[in-house]
């Protein structure tokens, strides 16, 4: 957590603290301002709220019996362990306290930091890193939400100090997400993606059998098939490379943040099945968490605030 001086008023950092210096040491120093849009002190308020829904979803499905059972087998306890409820217990109440703070903005700059950290804790401990290799391309589920609370930790400071070519974390947080991205695509460049790219949709299209879910995946089946079921999944990997690269290097965001938002919404009612199914209205993806990359779309959002593509429009005026 950011260590500056505490304002015994708001509860808030006066001075960079540690972690700041750090990231000023590192050269990160803020958002071009030759390039960023004009942003408004409440401009990210409603993707804050909407992000703390999310998160108020992710505590009810703490407490749900499959995500016992996954906390259950990950520790190698037993599903009557009076540890694993109170550990399941302690967690869902850590969530709601984070979650209730994001929604109201109430020591957002606190508890941000802790939802972070109990982030990293799930990534951690419940995925195992991600669990690399287990025919995904991400590294899991959490990984997004941290990139989430690195936006939600600048959005913050910007509440107070409107000027995103002086807020550290706004550049935290899109290079966090460019290599996510980065990574991502690596992976897509894999063998087994490129030869099964049609097995991820038809899988999907599996587990929402009956549903118009299952329709929309047939249709996006067949596009693929018309296209090229190998030339798919180069496309999709080269646009993800194309994403990355914006995102690190801080150009073409209006354009390429548009496409990476379209792309993750695709992806996450395609081959994520709208992160279902749902049995009991509790998400199948990682950790019984909301999804994976409709996370990714959210994290867009702040990016798109940023680097508004209505710009362009106005340039051509």
């Amino acid at each position: 957590m950011d260590s500056g001086m505490i304002d015994a008023t708001h509860g808030e950092a006066t001075g960079p603290g540690r972690f700041r210096r750090a990231l000023i040491a590192m050269g990160l120093r803020g958002e071009d301002p030759e390039l960023v849009s004009p942003v408004p002190a409440n401009a990210f308020e409603w993707i804050r709220v909407l992000f703390g829904i999310t998160l108020i979803y992710d505590t009810w499905t703490t407490l749900s019996w499959e995500h016992k059972q996954a906390v259950a087998h990950t520790l190698g306890l037993p599903i009557s362990s009076p540890t694993l409820h109170l550990l399941v217990a302690v967690m869902a109440l850590v969530q709601l306290v984070v979650a209730m703070s994001i929604v109201f903005n109430r020591g957002v700059a606190i508890l941000a930091w802790v939802g972070l950290l109990h982030t990293v804790y799930v990534w951690v401990v419940l995925e195992h890193g991600g669990d690399f290799g287990q025919q995904g391309t991400d590294p899991g589920d959490a990984f997004a939400y941290m990139v989430m609370f690195f936006f939600i930790i600048a959005a913050d400071r910007h509440s107070r100090s409107p000027d995103p070519s002086k807020n550290e974390y706004f550049t935290l947080a899109r290079l966090w997400f460019g290599f996510l991205w980065a990574y991502d695509a690596m992976m897509k460049f894999h063998p087994y993606f490129m030869t099964h790219f049609t097995d991820f949709l038809t899988s999907a299209e599996t587990s929402v059998k009956g549903t118009w879910g299952a329709g929309l995946d047939q249709v996006f089946l067949n596009l693929t098939n018309i296209i090229g079921p190998h030339v798919v999944p180069v496309l999709v990997a080269l646009t993800e490379s194309l994403i990355a690269l914006s995102l690190i290097s801080g150009r073409g965001l209006r354009i390429m943040a548009p496409v990476g938002f379209v792309l993750a919404v695709v992806i996450w009612n395609t081959a994520e099945s709208w992160g279902g199914p749902y049995p009991d209205f509790v998400t199948s993806a990682g950790g019984q968490m909301f999804g994976n990359v409709i996370i990714y779309a959210m994290a867009f959002l702040y990016i798109l605030t940023l680097y508004n593509p209505l710009d362009l429009l106005r340039q051509r005026r």
